[in-house]
């Protein structure tokens, strides 16, 4: 039995300060999907850069969840 996929795209926000100075990178409610995926039956599984700048911040990651693929 294979498994079926999903992505959810989310931004990252320019926030606090990082340890070497400077503005951070911050994301904000990748919690919430997560609960609410898994309320769905979804299991996170990780995540993918999809954009980064050329300063190498990262600006938008996919949350990639899992779920076992329904019998026919």
């Amino acid at each position: 039995m294979g498994c079926q996929y999903d992505f959810f795209r989310l931004e990252t926000e320019a926030g606090g300060y990082s340890l070497m100075g400077g503005v951070g990178i911050v994301l904000t409610g990748h919690q919430e999907i997560i609960r609410a995926r898994a309320a769905e039956g979804w299991r996170y599984c990780g995540w993918i850069p999809v954009k980064q700048r050329s300063e190498g911040y990262i600006t938008q990651v996919d949350l990639v969840f899992e779920k076992p693929e329904a019998e026919a």
